[in-house]
């Protein structure tokens, strides 16, 4: 079978998925006229254009099925509540419903492994006043976010820090810019001592916490990657931060409980136990939240909310 005929076979095999979603007919109109244009010999980059928009569709009938499952019909899971502005996927969605329920007090944030706030999960609380330090060990990062975050680094409203985090060093960080006791938001990303650091972090007492746990590991197993301070960011995904079970028996023997995971499987939400009360879904257990990676969801993270949308 020649290239053109393989390729050929494939899209008329995208159409007959695409044609029972929402936008089937905006999707057959992209196949049609891709494949136009490959006869014509367009550019491969519109025919990855095409193929993206069309696996966008794909992805997003995936995910209003994965809405549809009974576990996540219970009004006080955080599922639906999701939606992305500043965050990689739907977290900023996830934190403002958690807040909607227990409230904010300071309006106060901190976040490590912030990158220059446009795939972070406190750049959309900075938009809407709030007050944060954000700690980045890419000097490049940080140079942006002195860049497009000029006006809140001069009004005192955003500290940054330029460093590499490590156990030893975060609770130093954090008080020397000048955040200590209760705040509102804790969120923790470093792609491998999350779990060690997390265990040590003493100069704030976050209300809510949120860190990147690894969906690889299955959610009745704790696992945790040996502390490593030298370590760097591997593709090899199956060996480095912490399993769900793992972070869930950590910060509930610190008070906290496991109110929600984002359905892309990456980051994990817990809420201190006295406030959790009966506001989110029980039992606040791995078991219950996880979500495993699903790497097509950044076909559809645009949705601003998949409360009431159905295909």
């Amino acid at each position: 079978m020649s290239v053109w005929s393989n390729l050929r076979t494939k899209l008329r095999d995208m159409a007959r998925v695409a044609v029972r979603s929402e936008q089937h007919l905006e999707s057959i109109a992209r196949t049609a006229e891709l494949t136009r244009e490959l006869r014509e010999g367009a550019h491969p980059s519109r025919a990855e254009n095409h193929l993206g928009v069309i696996a966008a569709i794909m992805a997003r009938r995936e995910m209003a099925a994965l809405m549809d499952e009974p576990r996540l019909q219970d009004p006080l899971r955080l599922e639906r509540s999701g939606f992305k502005v500043r965050s990689q996927h739907d977290e900023d969605g996830i934190v403002a419903e958690i807040f909607r329920r227990i409230g904010a007090t300071s309006r106060t944030f901190v976040e490590f492994g912030s990158g220059k706030g446009d795939e972070n999960c406190t750049g959309f609380l900075l938009m809407q006043g709030w007050r944060g330090l954000w700690i980045e060990g890419s000097g490049e990062f940080v140079a942006d976010i002195h860049r497009l975050w000029a006006r809140e680094v001069e009004a005192g409203q955003l500290a940054v820090r330029n460093a590499m985090v490590t156990v030893d060093s975060i609770d130093h960080i954090i008080a020397s810019a000048g955040f200590t006791g209760e705040i509102d938001f804790l969120a923790v990303d470093v792609d491998g001592n999350d779990y060690h650091i997390l265990e040590r972090i003493g100069a704030v007492t976050p209300r809510v916490i949120c860190v990147e746990y690894n969906a690889g590991i299955p959610p009745e197993v704790a696992w945790v990657m040996p502390r490593n301070d030298s370590h760097a960011w591997v593709s090899d995904k199956d060996q480095v931060g912490a399993s769900l079970k793992a972070l869930e028996n950590l910060l509930s023997g610190r008070g906290y409980v496991l109110v929600g995971c984002s359905i892309a499987g990456v980051n994990a939400f817990f809420v201190r136990a006295d406030l959790a009360g009966d506001r989110f879904a029980a039992p606040f257990t791995a078991e219950n939240h996880y979500h495993p990676w699903r790497l097509f969801y950044s076909g559809v993270v645009q949705v601003t909310n998949w409360r009431g949308w159905r295909v």
